[in-house]
């Protein structure tokens, strides 16, 4: 596959279970792959034959069953940093095989609250072993929101490792509200794979993680009432030719860990629990925003019946913390601009004498000259008139103000007091109540600034949950007005702090 253009950003996304690859402005990632390694468990001892000292992805995943399986990044935590210079170079040089790296700059995609020690090792080792052109790094909720367009919203990112509730306001990330939960797909998969020794299913195989992913992503659902009653099995071939039965009801209990974390013995807030207790650390204005714009985000939120499970269990828990405001009209991300009001000039009175504004020398108008005697610079300006004011208020100063006691037409529709006869404009007799106009009285309406949880509560669910993160840092990475955003290696020499730059501006 051919490169793009030179000057394009590459864009890498190092997650605990997948790693992915590709280039801004195309519609997905060019290479996936897991993100584990793999070394030699014994010593090679045939002749002529050079064994590889590490395997990485898919080649790693094949040789599995004869390799030390590694997981270099673990809950959004990066644990062996060897194996993760190995993924680096895997990238760069196997995948995308880039001769010269410094002709692209990089979309790092990293998740909130990282260390600044580790950030800014990430960025030397960016800059100073691979020697890239520039570099910037974003957070992955962010990219997840823009991804469909918006940039105010409350985000559920759950992937293999951690799950994050982020609410963003006009782009910038709430910290002290943003909830980390160590409870993420590998919980589904250790509670299904308790499920099936319940079973007496035991699985033996070396693939048994990918096993029990694979199950998981197939076969598990979430409920919304009750467990459905049926006695089908989930049949799933095994590496070794057998067929395991599978129950249907651990297929739906799996998951059901994300809303009972005790299932695991785990002491923590399920996902609807910290979704409210984020909430409870904002500003209250803020809610009616952000639950009308929940956007979510990565792959363990892709089991059947996710989106409506996860509305049913918030509806339980905002009906206990009152009204919720009314959520506000967000300003579109791009709006589409019209003409533009054409400037006119505007008539003003003629003046007999008036000053030059370069030399300051009094010149008498009345004989129609247009240049100063004295320095020659010009004595007409033309004086534009803007209007400020709606359609509604031009139409209004359209029509003629008169005085209701001499009835004289005023000038000046502003003044206080008529001119003419001196009264106050302001005193206007309120009209005798008579019942013609009782009648004519309409009852009003009772005006609310809440509203229930159900009718404000929605859901934004990008095409691909697993590439939200990834399509956001594309569609950002394309954009012209954010390429000055980059900071390159002699920049972050000089203030190490500028990985913290503000991004927003892009959007103004």
């Amino acid at each position: 596959m051919a490169l793009p253009l030179l000057g394009t950003p590459i864009i890498i996304d190092i997650g605990s279970a997948y790693a992915k690859v590709g280039f801004a402005g195309e519609p997905g990632p060019r290479f996936i792959f897991p993100c584990i390694t793999g070394t030699e468990k014994y010593k090679s001892i045939m002749v002529d034959v050079s064994a590889r000292s590490v395997y990485i992805g898919d080649d790693a995943m094949r040789m599995r069953g004869v390799l030390k399986v590694k997981y270099p990044v673990q809950r959004g935590n990066i644990m062996d940093w060897n194996e993760y210079y190995e993924i680096l170079n895997h990238i760069f040089y196997t995948l995308l095989r880039i001769e010269n790296l410094s002709n692209y700059p990089i979309i790092y995609i990293e998740h909130p609250f990282i260390p600044t020690e580790t950030r800014e090792f990430i960025a030397k080792v960016l800059f100073e072993t691979h020697r890239v052109k520039s570099l910037i790094m974003l957070q992955s909720p962010f990219l997840s929101l823009f991804s469909i367009g918006l940039t105010t919203g409350l985000v559920v990112e759950s992937g293999d490792g951690v799950t994050w509730i982020v609410p963003i306001i006009n782009g910038q990330i709430l910290n002290q509200a943003v909830q980390k939960l160590n409870l993420a797909g590998i919980d589904v998969n250790h509670n299904l794979k308790s499920l099936l020794m319940r079973e007496g299913i035991n699985i033996e195989s070396a693939a048994i993680d990918e096993i029990l992913r694979e199950i998981k992503e197939k076969g598990c659902y979430y409920v919304l009432d009750r467990p459905p009653k049926t006695s089908d099995n989930y049949s799933y071939p095994m590496p070794d030719g057998t067929v395991k039965q599978i129950p249907n009801r651990v297929l739906h209990e799996a998951p059901e860990v994300m809303f009972q974390p005790a299932m695991l013995g785990y002491n923590m807030m399920n996902i609807p629990q910290a979704i409210i207790y984020s909430l409870q650390s904002t500003n209250k204005e803020y809610w009616g925003d952000l639950l009308s714009h929940v956007v979510l985000s990565g792959g363990n939120c892709t089991y059947p019946g996710f989106e409506m499970r996860l509305k049913q269990e918030i509806n339980a828990l905002l009906s206990e913390l009152g009204p919720i405001p009314k959520a506000k009209k967000i300003k579109p991300l791009f709006e589409k601009v019209g003409d533009k009001q054409k400037l006119e000039a505007m008539e003003t009175s003629k003046k007999a004498l008036d000053n030059c504004s370069e030399c300051g020398t009094l010149v008498d108008l009345t004989t129609g000259i247009d240049k100063c005697p004295s320095c020659g610079a010009p004595l007409k300006r033309i004086e534009i008139a803007i209007d400020l004011g709606s359609s509604k208020d031009k139409q209004k100063s359209d029509v003629k103000t008169t005085c209701p006691y001499c009835k004289k037409e005023l000038k000046d529709k502003s003044s206080v007091y008529c001119p003419y006869c001196g009264k106050s404009m302001q005193q206007t007799k309120a009209p005798k109540l008579t019942e013609e106009l009782l009648g004519k009285t309409i009852d009003g309406k009772e005006f609310t600034e809440f509203e229930t949880s159900d009718d404000i509560i929605k859901f934004f669910i990008p095409e691909n949950l697993q590439h939200a993160m990834f399509n956001g840092a594309a569609i950002l990475g394309a954009l012209p007005s954010f390429q000055h955003f980059f900071i390159t290696y002699e920049e972050f020499q000089a203030n190490p702090n500028i990985l913290n730059k503000d991004i927003t501006d892009v959007f103004r």
